[in-house]
């Protein structure tokens, strides 16, 4: 690692050194590494070799690292550095310091007792925004070239780790502590499978107590796998013979509807898919399913429906043709489908870092569309990440289906995660 030259202090640090040096002499100057400068012009910004993943994954690696090593991951923000003042949020790349002054020796420390340095941060409005995403890239080049340490993954789990500041913590968690803005460093961990430190527990020792953070409402560690497919199970999920219905899906963008029609309802070869993600219209959809049943050909509608207005002229489709319907009410709330749109959104991007392939895209909410008419898979095209405001949306709109609305018979699909397909 280069060096930079730093004044001393006047103290000597042994006898002989008072012996060579006179009273009158300029303090001896020591050689220090650059990390323990302030960031400044003088240090050249490293070059970082970057990499863009879909519209919103930037991965750059720096000082050409070492693979296969032990992983010490770290939060940016409020974790390794912070805005230089009073103010929030940064003005430009040269707007940080580091978050303690322990910081860069530590991290130092951790690169030459053989570990990766690997650097993960969320920044709002890069995406679609190339002069911030390029004003983004400079400053992590500037912070890197301060280091002069090599950085970048492929993680050996059992002795890496993760550091950041959104832990779920209380406020109070110590003297003075404001409540954390988020848990998502701490479920990042988790989602690795590595430790987790908060850069207070990291850097100076303080630890939260474990009974003044939490995970928040969903857990995907702790949520049950052995849950039967679906409920009541008096009556078997599809009918034992060819006889024509109508089945009615009900549930949030992201609850998994589309990956159930397709293993369990259309691998009969029983029924007709009709969604509006493919069909684009609501009226689209009606005239596809009439026209299934007006060829005695059972039929599922996988789209939100989440309140009875939407769902009134199926079930009024259904009874002009004398044929039952039945919904299908997916067991997702909120939080567990937000999980998934991420899932689903980012898990084909980081199996194309090591496998890259063709993408196009393709989302299974009622506000967009594919080209195809049969569901997409995860071998067959990525999914756009849904807004949140689809979601609150879906909340708003929300009418619990009942008996009384027309349907012949309710059954509550639970969410039960496919190990082998990560479905």
């Amino acid at each position: 690692m280069s060096t930079l030259k730093a004044k001393s202090s006047k103290r000597k640090s042994d006898e002989s050194l008072q012996k060579d040096v006179s009273k009158d002499a300029p303090p001896a100057k020591k050689p220090v590494f650059s990390i323990f400068e302030k960031p400044s012009a003088k240090v050249p910004p490293a070059s970082i070799i970057w990499e863009t993943h879909g519209t919103s994954f930037i991965v750059g690696r720096a000082y050409s690292p070492q693979t296969g090593s032990n992983i010490a991951g770290f939060d940016l923000d409020q974790t390794l550095i912070k805005v230089n003042g009073k103010h929030k949020w940064p003005k430009n790349a040269d707007d940080w310091v580091w978050w303690s002054p322990k910081v860069p020796a530590r991290l130092k420390e951790l690169s030459e007792s053989g570990h990766t340095l690997v650097l993960v941060t969320n920044q709002n409005g890069l995406e679609g925004n190339v002069p911030k995403q390029e004003e983004m890239k400079l400053k992590l080049s500037k912070i890197c070239g301060q280091l002069q340490l090599p950085m970048w993954i492929l993680i050996n789990r059992s002795q890496s780790y993760y550091v950041g500041d959104a832990a779920g913590r209380h406020q109070g968690w110590k003297v003075g502590a404001l409540k954390d803005f988020n848990n998502t460093d701490r479920k990042f961990a988790a989602t690795l499978e590595v430790d987790f430190y908060t850069p207070e527990d990291f850097f100076l020792s303080q630890s939260c107590p474990d009974h003044m953070w939490d995970y928040g409402p969903f857990n995907p560690k702790t949520w049950p796998k052995d849950s039967p497919l679906f409920s009541p199970t008096l009556t078997p999920l599809l009918p034992a013979s060819n006889s024509c219905e109508m089945i009615l899906f009900v549930g949030y963008p992201a609850s998994g509807k589309s990956s159930f029609a397709k293993k369990h309802v259309l691998s009969t070869n029983r029924y007709e898919y009709v969604n509006q993600d493919t069909l684009k219209t609501k009226d689209k959809c009606l005239k596809a399913a009439e026209e299934s049943l007006k060829n005695s050909k059972s039929v599922v509608i996988d789209n939100t429906n989440a309140d009875k207005a939407t769902r009134a002229p199926y079930i009024a489709l259904a009874k002009k043709y004398n044929i039952p319907v039945r919904c299908f009410l997916f067991m997702v709330d909120k939080h567990l489908a937000v999980h998934n749109n991420y899932f689903r959104a980012f898990h084909r991007t980081l199996v194309e870092l090591e496998s890259p392939r063709p993408s196009d895209s393709a989302t299974d909410s009622d506000q967009s569309a594919s080209s195809s008419s049969t569901p997409k898979t995860r071998d067959e095209a990525p999914r756009d990440r849904l807004s949140e405001m689809v979601f609150a949306g879906y909340t708003k709109r929300y009418q619990e289906p009942a008996i009384e609305e027309g349907f012949s018979e309710i059954k509550n699909i639970n969410f039960v995660p496919d190990e082998e397909t990560r479905e």
